[in-house]
């Protein structure tokens, strides 16, 4: 009898935090972004650029730069656009993203990636680099809204 109960308990418990822990991303909305940003890197990067935020029909300009390690020559402009998920005010943007990646472009190449920042928003981008890049890395974005 007291098993019976403790499992009703249990499983109460856990219905009420899973509907109180889904609720963020239920209600999370979804923006548009465009990045423009140049990456100059010899085994260690640096990745530096802007972008815009769309969300809730409103423009954010945003600040982007970053930092990359591993095996990579590079010197490149890249133009990306996308999709940025879960995400709930313009300040969710801020944040540092990781991704590991491996790319090859000469001249001109796809690029893509997801990211995922600490809040939870991913970032879903792709578009076309200019230039050379040669790498197996890891990578961090960091993504501020300009004040």
């Amino acid at each position: 009898m007291i098993r019976k109960k403790l499992i009703a308990l249990a499983s109460a418990f856990l219905m009420v935090t899973g509907v109180v822990a889904g609720t963020t991303a239920a209600y999370a909305a979804t923006g548009q972004i465009s990045m423009e940003l140049l990456k100059a890197a010899f085994i260690v990067g640096g990745t530096g650029g802007k972008g815009t935020l769309t969300f809730n029909g409103q423009n954010y300009p945003l600040s982007i730069g970053g930092l990359s390690a591993g095996w990579q020559i590079s010197l490149s402009a890249v133009n990306l656009r996308g999709t940025v998920r879960n995400i709930n005010s313009p300040q969710d943007i801020e944040g540092v993203y990781s991704a590991a990646g491996a790319g090859l472009a000469v001249a001109a190449g796809a690029k893509a990636a997801v990211m995922v920042n600490s809040k939870g928003v991913t970032l879903e981008v792709a578009g076309v680099q200019m230039g050379v890049d040669a790498s197996l890395n890891l990578e961090g974005l960091s993504i501020t809204l300009k004040r």
